[in-house]
């Protein structure tokens, strides 16, 4: 019993707080946009070339941003981490619940956190280099850019996973 509730301490704080950080990058993101990138970060993330990279890098130093880019790859860099966690601890604690729905999808979820947690890292450290840098690289940016709709795809999994188990038990609850 305390283990469980130790499991589920751990995927609240992880998974708000994943959910926290992720909502300061999207306020964060408004200041990488510009005509070069229309999408801010993302487009950072899915460039897919060292030319389109550079040229994106290029805008955000003309607009003196190009610091606060590398802080906010940074922070994404924690937020993996933090988010991917969470949501593990989430699939989980559904895993070990007793109907066999919420296991199902305790077993889905803890398979979308582990592709986040590989996908995200692998694109966010590629696009991290290319930061560093200040240089896009062909094969780093291809990388990140084949990633992205991967872990982001895992990342609407695991979300809607949470949303609907916590659903499901919560009604599970009130009938009991």
């Amino acid at each position: 019993m305390n283990e469980e509730r130790t499991l589920e301490r751990k995927f609240w704080r992880f998974w708000l707080g994943g959910l926290l950080i992720l909502a300061a990058m999207v306020v964060m993101n408004s200041w990488f946009v510009n005509d070069v990138s229309p999408w801010g970060i993302r487009d950072h993330q899915s460039a897919g070339s060292a030319a389109r990279v550079d040229a994106i890098q290029a805008a955000w130093q003309a607009a003196g941003v190009m610091d606060l880019a590398r802080w906010a790859i940074a922070l994404d860099l924690v937020y993996i981490a933090v988010y991917s966690f969470g949501a593990y601890c989430g699939g989980r604690m559904f895993r070990a619940a007793g109907a066999p729905v919420l296991r199902r999808l305790g077993w889905m979820i803890m398979a979308a956190a582990i592709v986040v947690f590989v996908g995200d890292y692998i694109e966010t450290i590629c696009q991290f280099i290319q930061a560093l840098r200040f240089a896009g690289d062909d094969r780093l940016a291809e990388i990140a850019a084949a990633a992205q709709p991967i872990k982001s795809t895992a990342f609407l999994i695991s979300l809607l996973g949470i949303s609907v188990a916590l659903f499901i038990r919560r009604r599970a609850q009130r009938s009991a």
